[in-house]
């Protein structure tokens, strides 16, 4: 059963090698369950070439905590049209046809903003929601990192929909789960989304690298 944490108000399992979050212009989270992971895998590992050949510059995997077949991929375009090409693609429809994703995916497209920092670790954390004014937002969550840090996160970084401007995806790692989740409970996080204008109810998942 997919996790889906659902908070008052403030966001992909590499593969071998990863590059820089800002390496590619442009940068798609695709959220989707499969019927078996390993499966999926492998009808995934086959279609590197492919992506490869269809623009993606690089690629990653992160499995959920709580479902190991809550799948997020990354996948990192030089432009925005290699991004939009590649995902309606008829191969890469096939290929998840064949490879047995269930329903439709969620898919944003992003561009990563200024400021992300620290180290990369095992656990990732995923919050996508929508902000009032993402400048005044931006703010506020510049100021709440001291006390992200102070709870555990050793990286994070946040990127804007192409489209939309004032949706966000946060991306923060951890050395555990546990941490993870301690962030998502605290009142101190449910007290800055608010004071930050965060519009409904955002969406988390903690999901682990997958690399294989």
């Amino acid at each position: 059963m997919r996790s889906l944490l659902v908070i008052a108000a403030l966001a992909c399992g590499l593969l071998s090698i990863t590059t820089p979050a800002d390496a590619a212009g442009v940068r798609v989270f695709v959220r989707h369950d499969v019927t078996d992971y390993a499966t999926w895998r492998k009808g995934y590992d086959g279609f590197r070439a492919t992506q490869r050949q269809l623009g993606v510059v690089s690629q990653s995997v992160y499995r959920s905590v709580d479902d190991p077949n809550d799948i997020t991929v990354v996948h990192d375009f030089k432009s925005e049209l290699d991004a939009k090409a590649f995902v309606t693609s008829d191969k890469l429809k096939t290929a998840m046809q064949g490879s047995g994703v269930k329903g439709a995916p969620t898919i944003w497209y992003t561009t990563m903003t200024p400021g992300a920092a620290g180290k990369p670790n095992h656990v990732r954390l995923f919050v996508h929601h929508e902000v009032t004014d993402y400048a005044a937002w931006r703010k506020s969550y510049d100021a709440f990192q001291t006390t992200v840090r102070k709870m555990g996160a050793t990286m994070q970084a946040v990127y804007q929909v192409t489209d939309n401007p004032n949706d966000v995806i946060v991306t923060h790692d951890f050395a555990s789960a546990e941490k993870a989740k301690g962030l998502l409970a605290s009142a101190e996080l449910k007290a800055a989304m608010q004071n930050a204008g965060v519009k409904g109810q955002p969406q988390a998942w903690i999901t682990t690298r997958a690399l294989k």
